[in-house]
């Protein structure tokens, strides 16, 4: 006669309800510390936009104490023209004119192309509407900031147009930062 063991069942698994509860568990904790990481990462971008932003004004107030008048943008003085820091060509020679100045000249931490840094969510610095001739000794150095609370967006400084003091934020984005003096 043959006798047998009487082995009852072990299970060494998780049930897949256990499962899905560990895994909502682990996406719910990553998510609580990401948002602090993401939003650190996009002020910090925004410190570097100002700061970059300084230096290439400090470099183009050295230009002008040597020369009298600013770098030209793209189509030259005195008109609505500006150089994108995507546009590599155009930005590398306003880096030229300030080589003297300033090692190198910075360019936006996400440097996303095709659109000027005063639409929403495009991030490209711009240089330009230079004044020398026809129109007041000026330019426009502007960047777009990602953080909506930051205190020196174009939405709390309440920017004016130079050549008429009127408000030209809300036509554009209430991110933008503008380094220029004038």
């Amino acid at each position: 006669m043959l006798f047998f063991k009487n082995k009852s069942r072990v299970t060494g698994g998780f049930t897949l309800i256990e499962l899905l509860v560990v895994i909502a568990i682990i996406g719910l904790l990553s998510t609580i510390i990401l948002a602090p990481i993401s939003s650190a990462r996009m002020k910090a971008r925004d410190v570097r936009r100002i700061a970059d932003m300084n230096q290439i004004r400090l470099a183009l107030e050295m230009y002008y104490d040597d020369y009298g008048y600013y770098p030209q943008s793209d189509c030259g003085w005195d008109c609505n023209g500006y150089r994108y820091s995507y546009v590599l060509s155009s930005w590398n020679a306003l880096a030229a004119d300030l080589a003297p100045y300033v090692r190198k000249l910075g360019v936006d931490p996400l440097n996303s192309g095709a659109c000027p840094p005063w639409g929403n969510q495009c991030y490209t610095y711009a240089y330009g509407n230079v004044g020398r001739n026809t129109q007041r000794i000026q330019y426009d150095l502007t960047a777009q900031l990602e953080s909506p609370t930051h205190v020196d967006r174009c939405f709390v400084k309440s920017y004016t147009f130079y050549f008429n003091n009127q408000p030209w934020c809300g036509s554009y984005s209430a991110q933008i930062y503008e380094a220029s003096p004038n």
